[in-house]
């Protein structure tokens, strides 16, 4: 019989896993927020079955699974960020193996995650939480300048300001309380976290629980813009780091992953490497997104993480082995000046480099485009794979000066 796994609002990154589990012959349903959801986010005809529910509300999903036609189920996993924690509390409910509700509900919310570091005494930032602009400027004088101001439960770098002095934090606190909601409709909470800025380069870890043990960890490099923005221009897999801080590194997420109560799956913990040692950034619930699970990972140690992932919520275990030891970077493109988007230069110089995986590109011409501050303002990516890191880290540096985003200025944008 075959195995029914039930996805919750795959996107994103979340589409790997739709195709993982009908590759591993599953019985795939999708609840989702709307049925056009498969068309919008790349999966048409990838899946057997829609339900729709809110899901942003664990009662409404739960309805539309118990009120389907579906009287038995092998697997519920979520597959966006953003639903991890519904996912979750419907699973306990269905008594369903998965990541506990606390888990997953304090990695969605930076504050909460924060206090289980503090407790668990793994190193971090210090931080402060503020509703108002005066409970903001009180926990500046603790925490002290430059520092960092973000929401508490959004993603892709949203809103997340590098903070110099008062006066900017008064402007900031007023810009980041205009956002109500993120990503399909998630209200924005009214708590702001206020966090040290920590300096020193950043890393990600993928690191894969089965049953409180690691089956799998490794480190990605970033690589990101000056402040007043921290927007990633480049993840290289795995990371160029000294050995010896690379043990560090992941021990530091994993105290943190655990230090939240993650017992099982795919977590994405972000970890910057300071004067003062290893101190993490946040975890996230998930694989790594930007590609690095769907493709870096792939291509550099031949691992799906998305069906290694789906295996482990079918049977409660998994193993995970790499198939090969290379390396894999991605690149992402932007623009240099705000306007309409014309076109790139130099992007056959990418297509003819050796180990060119592939190029995609997310604008079209008359796109309006501006120098990056977050996530979205991408433009494209390319994706390489070799067998040696730094090799492509400075493979990727020198197609970089050969390609030239081409922008026309337009004063209405």
């Amino acid at each position: 019989m075959k195995k029914r796994v039930i996805l919750i609002e795959p996107s994103f990154y979340g589409v790997s896993f739709v195709r993982a589990a009908r590759e591993l012959g599953c019985e795939v349903i999708c609840v989702v927020s709307d049925q056009k959801d498969p068309q919008k986010f790349g999966y048409e005809g990838e899946y057997d079955q829609l339900l729709i529910a809110d899901i942003r509300d664990s009662d409404s999903v739960l309805k539309a699974i118990q009120n389907s036609k579906y009287k038995r189920f092998d697997a519920i996993i979520p597959a966006t960020d953003y639903a991890t924690a519904v996912t979750a509390k419907v699973a306990e409910k269905l008594n369903m193996f998965g990541n506990s509700y606390f888990a997953t509900k304090c990695a969605r919310n930076k504050d909460l995650a924060r206090i289980q570091y503090a407790k668990k005494g793994v190193p971090s930032a210090k931080f402060a939480v503020a509703k108002t602009i005066d409970e903001a400027l009180e926990a500046s004088k603790k925490i002290g300048f430059p520092l960092i101001l973000k929401p508490t439960n959004t993603a892709s770098s949203i809103d997340v300001f590098y903070v110099s002095d008062e006066q900017q934090l008064r402007e900031r606190f007023l810009q980041i309380s205009q956002l109500k909601q993120s990503y399909m409709h998630f209200k924005v909470r009214e708590e702001y976290i206020l966090e040290e800025f920590m300096s020193g380069p950043e890393f990600s870890v993928e690191l894969f629980l089965s049953n409180n043990e690691i089956a799998f960890v490794e480190v990605t490099e970033k690589h990101t813009t000056k402040p007043p923005y921290f927007v990633e221009l480049m993840h290289v897999f795995p990371t160029t780091v000294d050995v010896a801080y690379k043990k560090e590194i992941i021990n530091t997420a994993y105290c943190a992953v655990r230090a939240l109560g993650f017992h099982n799956g795919p977590t994405h913990a972000e970890v910057k490497l300071t004067d003062a040692g290893a101190r993490v950034v946040e975890v996230n619930g998930r694989p790594g997104g930007d590609n690095i699970t769907s493709d870096l990972i792939k291509d550099a140690y031949g691992i799906d993480i998305f069906k290694k992932t789906v295996e482990l919520y079918l049977n409660k275990t998994v193993t995970i082995k790499p198939t090969r030891h290379g390396a894999a970077a991605i690149s992402f493109l932007f623009a240099n000046s705000k306007g309409s988007f014309e076109s790139v230069q130099g992007l056959d110089n990418i297509k003819t480099t050796q180990g060119f995986r592939r190029l995609e590109m997310e604008v079209s011409p008359g796109d309006k485009v501006v120098p990056p501050t977050n996530s979205d303002d991408r433009i494209g990516y390319y994706i390489l794979s070799g067998s040696n890191a730094n090799k492509l880290k400075e493979t990727i540096e020198d197609l970089n000066l050969k390609v030239h985003v081409i922008v026309k200025s337009d004063s209405r944008v």
